[in-house]
């Protein structure tokens, strides 16, 4: 099991880590017996990842769908209460569409942090959040980092463009903290027979169902995993279940049901619970939105970024000598799931991995090397001090070109839009997280998981000039059916989607007052 052909002698050979024809038994090391790490290689390591990441956000973070988490924040703020119905869509309000904000506490904060300190406020929170996350998981692993260098920073290097991608102003950031808390806790729980740990996880679950209620049911998931698998003792091949007493194991099982209990303490009580998976269970949202998507190998930065953490933790697993704990595949395996249902997944499992990744490769492997001469530690570390000076020095230059936070749409077409006030304005799905941010009422926007039982697929099929799942019979798809229906009276979409080919050809209908590469805005100039 887990071999694939593949043997502990082979893949020594492969690494070239024996000077002679040793036998096993001869070389191998007992990681338990190093009580000493070599911190120069932790500090250069951590310092290499933070200089990484402090370059790769001196271009700017992403404004991905934080300019309407901003907003409802501040609608929160100011009126000291969570709305029960959307109030940033037009067609929401007409049809009264309850809108639940599962995310109200993260969206507090973001507000706050925006209102107080600006758009260097969230671009260092950002930052700052990437850093503690990477920071976390190295310390996790430093007693690995006293064997080589080499190995981790193989690991860790591309983590930093993943977190560049993906940490920035949003509340799924707080659930990278609260999934590393979590299985924090249990592990420190299994592994020590006086840690106190578990009793943590349910005041975990509370904050979780609050910043984060999406995926807060990882709470209590993660805690019956590691139920289950300390209930048995038994072993098939490599993989080995380990029983704790029974009172310990338990421990789990009561940590989850009181996970469950505190997480409908929240504005909407119960609702919470089965949130996250209606959520994941619409398939068309979930094609939609690029994020949810799955992830594709055919694409060269996805392989790298992405399939590389799932492909060295799989190795690791393959060409162990040790018993695989049966949690750590169970996680492994869990996780993987995730990953391959979404791209979005992508930072939990490197999240999630680091608590056994390196424990399975044979320490042969990490290639212990002579002590690194003192002068060319100092060297290393100036160089990597050179290079924080300069991603600064780029940080500095993207806030005065006013480029820190990403924006979707430009300026001119929000004068534009306000100057004109359409009542029935249909919009791209992408642009309305700038629309409510300067206070312009969607038809659609990124709360896809509220428009999806309604207007959605419209939204969809209209962009497109498609018919799939339509609210209407339209076999041969006219769009002026759809246009109709909702009476639109202005269209600001994509320059090169279809629908912007359709309304261009009929010039004695819709009149484009503005137009760039990439977007224009039509004026409805005809009304049957």
């Amino acid at each position: 099991m887990f071999s694939f052909g593949l043997s502990y002698d082979n893949i020594i050979r492969l690494f070239k880590v024996f000077p002679h024809r040793n036998t096993l038994s001869s070389v191998r090391i007992d990681r338990h017996l190093i009580m000493e790490t070599d911190n120069r290689s932790y500090i250069v390591l951590s310092v290499m990842v933070m200089t990484a990441l402090t370059c790769l956000f001196s271009i700017g973070i992403s404004g991905n769908d934080f300019w309407w988490h901003v907003k409802a924040g501040e609608w929160m703020v100011t009126n000291f209460s969570l709305p029960s119905v959307d109030v940033f869509s037009w067609y929401a309000k007409e049809n009264q569409i309850e809108w639940l904000s599962h995310e109200w506490l993260s969206q507090v904060i973001f507000y706050l942090i925006h209102h107080t300190t600006g758009e260097i406020g969230i671009y260092l929170f950002s930052l700052t959040s990437a850093c503690l996350m990477a920071f976390l998981i190295i310390r996790r692993n430093k007693k690995f980092l006293g064997l080589s260098i080499l190995l981790p920073a193989a690991f860790f290097l591309p983590m930093s463009v993943l977190f560049k991608l993906m940490f920035y102003g949003r509340p799924h950031l707080f659930s990278y903290f609260l999934i590393y808390a979590t299985l924090a806790c249990l592990y420190h729980y299994r592994s020590n027979e006086s840690s106190k740990a578990i009793y943590l996880i349910p005041l975990i679950a509370f904050f979780w169902a609050n910043l984060h209620g999406g995926s807060s049911t990882m709470s209590y998931i993660l805690c019956f995993a590691f139920f289950v698998t300390s209930s048995f003792e038994f072993s098939i091949g490599k993989l080995h279940f380990d029983k704790l007493p029974r009172n310990r194991s338990f421990a789990f099982l009561i940590a989850g049901l009181a996970s469950i209990l505190a997480l409908i303490i929240n504005p909407y009580s119960i609702e919470m619970l089965v949130y996250p998976y209606s959520n994941m269970g619409d398939s068309f949202m979930q094609k939609m939105i690029s994020e949810w998507s799955s992830p594709d190998a055919k694409e060269y930065w996805q392989v790298f970024i992405l399939f590389f953490p799932l492909s060295f933790v799989s190795l690791g697993f393959m060409i162990t000598e040790k018993k695989i704990k049966a949690v750590d595949l169970l996680i492994f395996l869990f996780f993987s799931y995730m990953f391959f249902r979404s791209v979005r997944f992508g930072v939990v499992f490197y999240i999630a991995s680091t608590f056994f990744v390196f424990e399975y490769f044979p320490v042969p492997i990490f290639a212990p090397a002579k002590k690194h001469a003192n002068t060319l530690f100092y060297v290393v570390l100036a160089g990597l001090l050179i290079l924080n000076i300069m991603g600064i020095s780029n940080t500095i230059k993207t806030t005065r070109e006013n480029r820190l936070i990403s924006t979707v749409l430009e300026s001119r077409f929000i004068e534009l839009v306000k100057k004109e006030s359409p009542k029935r304005l249909y919009n791209d799905y992408d642009f309305g997280v700038s629309l409510i941010y300067n206070n312009i009422e969607t038809f659609v926007d990124a709360r896809a998981d509220l428009f999806s039982p309604h207007n959605l697929r419209d939204a969809f099929n209209l962009a497109n000039l498609t018919n799939k799942n339509s609210s209407i019979k339209n076999e041969q798809f006219t769009p002026e059916i759809l246009i109709n229906k909702y009476r639109f009276d202005a269209f600001l979409t994509r320059s090169g989607n279809s629908l912007a080919a359709y309304l261009r050809e009929r010039k004695d209908k819709y009149e484009i007052l503005l137009e760039d590469s990439d977007t224009v805005y039509f004026k409805r100039i005809f009304h049957p």
